[in-house]
């Protein structure tokens, strides 16, 4: 078998597919011994950017925990399709923007943030905190229709 060129073994090295054969390197901030270093979180991990709290502490969930994506996807394109709006439109009346508006369509939106759900709210033309109701799996006689 032939000998594999040093320019070759880096790059299969920073890809991932290789090893160096060699103790990782202890980079900035990280600990030097080679145990992994193990953190209990007994709360929600909050992360503030500006005034916004970027969190599952900051979501409304239903009552067994977990938001109800599914029933607010599904009321949105509901309310979207009831007015012939595009997600576009959703967005210009003050709504999240139409990309947004499209991953929360397709459940792809896990924990939306509070900013997001009252911005549903003005675009879809909904009473503040709406969109919050129908993901704690309240409100459950909103099924887009005009309010």
């Amino acid at each position: 078998m032939a000998k594999m060129g040093r320019r070759k073994r880096s790059r299969l090295i920073t890809l991932g597919l290789m090893t160096s054969g060699k103790a990782p390197r202890a980079q900035v901030g990280e600990r030097a011994n080679t145990e992994p270093a193990v953190t209990e979180v007994s709360e929600p991990v909050v992360a503030e950017v500006g005034d916004m709290a970027l969190a599952q502490a900051s979501t409304p969930v239903a009552a067994a925990g977990v938001p109800d994506i599914k029933a607010l996807a599904e009321r949105v394109k509901a309310r979207r399709r009831e007015n012939g709006w595009t997600q576009a439109d959703v967005a210009r009346q003050g709504g999240p923007s139409a990309g947004s508006v499209s991953q929360i369509e397709r459940c792809l939106i896990e924990a939306p943030v509070r900013d997001m759900l009252n911005k549903l709210d003005v675009g879809l033309g909904w009473p503040p905190g709406t969109a919050a109701d129908i993901l704690r799996g309240a409100s459950s006689e909103l099924v887009g229709a005009a309010l």
